[in-house]
């Protein structure tokens, strides 16, 4: 109650192979065909903070290593201390806070550059401007990139591109029009879509999950908790104008991703908790 969302989106991917398994893109199809999981652009907000930890794992950064809690400028932006943190904080306990000094900071130490690169090689396509600010979400991306990018963590540094065809075949050139198997095949996943890549090292992955595990234990997501070791983030942007929870349940290779908001940007002032406690409501009947 008290949030002024009129719209959502939730999508659910298949992490080991990336096919779409359900996708809701909106609240009635009847009065908006607009599809917000594959057309919506929005700000991820904290969601995107994986990219900056992915990165600094991948460059051999323990993620035991304590980062200052103190606010910080950057390139000329002035940013706050920890909220929810004092002194210092390691990874762990930045992201499942969702920190967004420790956050930086971990940036700061990896280069925007690299981050940048982290999204691209987890598949996010979507335009991403290299300022400090895209390290808390402030580039927009739509709900099945991201959701995507996640997916990735979830299977072990593998890159499937999302995706709701498996094979297209030619059904007038069949040997026997009878057996579609002898049918003329036109596309085919496994073949033509550049899949099953590895795109990070297995070990930033899986250090990557504990992580977002903690999220989940202790921090930020604890709404979220189904208690199957499931992974996730928060994000919320300035007055709540989006709230997201991307989770997975690693076990069950099976993410989702949920982001609630207004089509015209007005704020929801509601917070990400709601968007993890749809999450888990979800999760809970769809890993049954």
């Amino acid at each position: 109650g008290g949030a002024n969302f009129s719209q959502g989106a939730i999508v659910t991917l298949d992490s080991s192979s990336g096919e779409i398994l359900a996708m809701t893109g909106g609240v009635s199809y009847a009065d908006s065909q607009f599809n917000r999981v594959t057309q919506a652009l929005r700000q991820p907000g904290s969601t995107f903070k994986v990219f900056a930890y992915a990165a600094a794992i991948e460059q051999g950064i323990p993620p035991g290593t304590p980062f200052s809690c103190e606010p910080l400028t950057w390139r000329g932006q002035s940013y706050s201390g920890c909220e929810r943190t004092s002194g210092s904080a390691t990874m762990y306990q930045g992201l499942a806070q969702s920190e967004n000094s420790i956050a930086l900071r971990v940036a700061q130490e990896v280069g925007i550059d690299r981050v940048v690169q982290m999204a691209r090689k987890l598949g996010i396509k979507s335009e991403l401007n290299p300022v400090p600010g895209l390290v808390l979400g402030q580039s927009e991306v739509t709900p099945l990139e991201l959701t995507g990018a996640y997916a990735v963590l979830a299977n072990g540094g593998i890159y499937n591109p999302p995706h709701a065809i498996r094979r297209v075949l030619d059904s007038s050139d069949c040997q026997n029009p009878n057996d579609f198997s002898t049918c003329r095949v036109i596309y085919d996943y496994q073949q033509d879509s550049g899949g099953n890549r590895q795109v990070i090292n297995p070990d930033v992955a899986y250090t990557m999950t504990e992580l977002l595990r903690g999220v989940i234990q202790g921090g930020t997501g604890s709404g979220a908790a189904l208690g199957l070791d499931e992974a996730g983030k928060t994000g919320t942007t300035n007055d709540g104008v989006d709230l997201w929870f991307v989770g997975y349940v690693p076990s069950r290779a099976i993410v989702s991703g949920v982001w609630l908001g207004n089509d015209d940007n007005t704020p929801t002032y509601g917070s990400s908790a709601q968007a993890a406690q749809i999450w888990k409501n979800y999760m809970g009947q769809a890993v049954r």
